[in-house]
């Protein structure tokens, strides 16, 4: 007689989590496709729009460096009260763009900077506390799924929400995408009501901010994983944000614009979704080392698709990226959580986001510079395929490591 073994069910708090989390990623989607077009609605020269793109990219960019001093708010704080506020204000500036882009029909450059920069610092402090909180969540054999589901929503928002973007920016402009981005923010305040109350966590250390901080990167330096994880992560993120530049302006003129950019935007989207999908069944069965070493494999041969500047080509690139991009996220967060100790999980978390913070600086003023964009890619290219084939000396190296 065959019995089987009933799978542990996520609580009804991840849930609540996960609902808010969808809600507001599919807001945030909405403002990431009207921002560059609302730079983009005056006829400006391919120079001078790049130039605007980019500085608004960059603004939404800088405050990935105050990550290491959010984290510590996420090991010293209640992960729901920094939810429920990072929901709440990241409303707040959309509302008020959209009334005023609805008024004028465009925005100053000034203030799409500043509305980038206040959502920026608002998804910060959200993604450093929910990482922290979630393997309090959920029991460590559900962290892989709980992994997949929270990727999947902040992925599976943007999926519908680059495309109700687009549509809405083709149909009635950029302020009413900015005022539907606004409601829909509010889910993830909506979410946190529901979680249970966490206290934070109390750990008996210096309390200088030098002194905090230094934990947090004394524990990459002792381990060559996450001293990997963090390499690859850095410039994968410079290799973002010079195609969160490039893309838009690339489409304009190689395409028709928005209707494009937002088809690219989705197949990116779609593939990481895929690619989290996956990873419900995959750790159990490779491991998440070797999962981590094959998705970068898969990362760059979809970057080799966005050498070309056929449209088509972007977009074949765009879903091979994003499917590489799926799995490598939710085993390299997985792996992260799993080897650092929960009384400094935000800061290390919050030091890999100050990390990526300088990446993404890097990747905006390169993306800006007067370089053809295939011979920026190729750059990157070279640099990623020369980390992928150091990955199994570092996982070698960490398993003599805790051995020895």
């Amino acid at each position: 007689m065959t019995t089987f073994t009933a799978l542990p069910r996520l609580s009804v708090h991840f849930w609540r989590y996960w609902a808010g989390l969808l809600c507001t990623a599919l807001g945030d989607a909405v403002v990431y496709i009207a921002l560059p077009f609302l730079v983009l609605i005056p006829a400006h020269p391919a120079g001078t729009a790049t130039a605007q793109v980019g500085l608004v990219v960059l603004a939404g960019s800088l405050p990935r460096f105050l990550a290491p001093l959010l984290g510590l708010l996420a090991d010293r704080l209640p992960p729901r009260t920094l939810l429920m506020l990072a929901g709440g204000l990241r409303a707040l500036p959309a509302l008020l763009a959209g009334l005023a882009a609805l008024r004028s029909g465009t925005l100053p450059l000034w203030s799409l900077m500043l509305l980038a920069g206040l959502n920026g610092l608002l998804a910060t402090v959200s993604y450093t506390a929910g990482s922290a909180m979630l393997p309090r969540l959920v029991p460590p054999a559900l962290l892989p799924r709980a992994n997949a589901l929270v990727t999947g929503a902040l992925q599976g928002g943007p999926l519908l929400g680059y495309g109700l973007g687009g549509a809405l920016l083709a149909l009635v402009g950029g302020g009413s995408a900015l005022l539907l981005a606004a409601g829909l923010t509010l889910g993830l305040t909506l979410g946190a009501l529901g979680l249970p109350g966490q206290r934070p966590q109390r750990q008996a250390t210096p309390e200088g901010l030098g002194a905090l901080f230094t934990a947090a990167f004394r524990l990459y330096v002792r381990s060559p994983l996450l001293l990997a994880l963090l390499a690859f992560s850095f410039l994968l993120n410079l290799l973002l944000n010079v195609m969160n530049v490039r893309a838009p302006v690339h489409m304009a003129v190689a395409g028709r614009g928005a209707p494009d950019y937002a088809v690219f935007e989705v197949l990116i989207s779609g593939g990481m979704l895929l690619g989290v999908a996956l990873m419900a069944a995959l750790p159990g069965r490779l491991g998440l080392d070797r999962l981590i070493g094959g998705a970068r494999w898969g990362v760059l041969a979809g970057l080799m698709g966005l050498l070309p500047d056929a449209v088509w080509s972007w977009w074949a690139g765009a879903a091979v990226f994003g499917l590489g991009l799926g799995v490598l996220e939710v085993a390299a967060t997985t792996r992260i959580q799993g080897l650092v100790p929960d009384e400094v999980r935000g800061r290390v978390i919050g030091a890999l986001m100050g990390v990526n913070a300088v990446g993404l600086l890097l990747g905006a003023g390169l993306a800006a510079l007067p370089l053809p964009t295939a011979t920026l890619l190729l750059g990157l290219l070279a640099a990623l395929v020369g980390l992928a084939l150091s990955w199994p000396l570092a996982v070698r190296a960490q398993r003599d490591r805790e051995e020895g």
